[in-house]
């Protein structure tokens, strides 16, 4: 609980320290060099990536968030209103100790996927969570292949019947500019390179405990807590990939 707390404080003061440099330039005061000091402390924070506002990435420089906030309103009440909201689920996020979000969290968003095929990976998810850890480590990979697919089917991207998972993650992220080596910024370079090995990792997972494959008899055995970590991690990533499908792309797709 100590270390929740910690990390709870750490995200707040980051996201505090961001949000006056902000304030502070919005209403003709503070510096450039300031905001972007403030900006990089707060990219560093891998927790933040689902909440940061997109003009927060657009603005790299004090002298691009200037015109940027100055056009948001003619007063500097309007600009610390539009900062005030615009910066709040950052604040959220920090109260929540930067967690992984949780079942309820992730069930919400992709119950509402149109992709039967998704809702029905995730329903088998919640069958087996309890009582069949590697029945669901099998399903939590399940879950983020059938949102890949999901996500190049609506952006007609092709795939093969037989491609790995690996393979259809990158196909998606590619697709929707979420590859590393499309990114200039080390922080976010680093990020999405480790969604690229968590895939990895929870293909692995699955061949290892999951239970697609025949298992010796001296196979581990997966508990409850390793289904919960396949679970948050391909909830996670498939929450990700929908959110930014519907964020950037739904309007433009036929």
């Amino acid at each position: 609980m100590h270390k929740k707390r910690s990390r709870s404080a750490e995200l707040h003061s980051t996201a505090e320290d961001f949000q006056n440099e902000c304030l502070a330039l919005a209403t003709g005061r503070g510096s450039y060099e300031g905001w972007e000091a403030a900006r990089a402390a707060l990219l560093s924070q891998p927790e933040f990536l689902r909440v940061v506002p997109q003009w927060v990435s657009r603005c790299r420089f004090g002298g691009q968030f200037w015109p940027f906030i100055k056009a948001t309103s003619d007063t500097y009440q309007g600009r610390r209103e539009f900062l005030y909201e615009s910066l709040a689920p950052l604040f959220e996020l920090a109260e929540q100790g930067g967690s992984l979000p949780t079942v309820d969290a992730i069930q919400r968003l992709l119950m509402s996927c149109s992709s039967q095929t998704v809702s029905e990976a995730w329903h088998r998810i919640q069958a087996r969570r309890e009582a069949d850890p590697e029945g669901a480590i099998t399903a939590a990979r399940a879950l983020l292949e059938s949102t890949c697919k999901h996500v190049l089917d609506a952006l007609q991207v092709s795939y093969g019947p037989s491609e790995e998972l690996s393979a259809l993650y990158g196909k998606a992220a590619g697709a929707m500019n979420l590859a590393p080596q499309n990114h200039n910024e080390q922080v976010f370079k680093q990020i999405l390179s480790g969604c690229i090995s968590v895939v990895g990792g929870l293909a692995a997972m699955r061949n290892a405990l999951g239970d697609a494959h025949g298992k010796a008899a001296k196979s581990p055995k997966p508990s409850a807590r390793h289904a919960d970590l396949a679970i948050n991690l391909a909830g996670t990533l498939s929450v990700f990939l929908i959110e930014t499908y519907e964020e950037r792309f739904r309007s433009r797709s036929p």
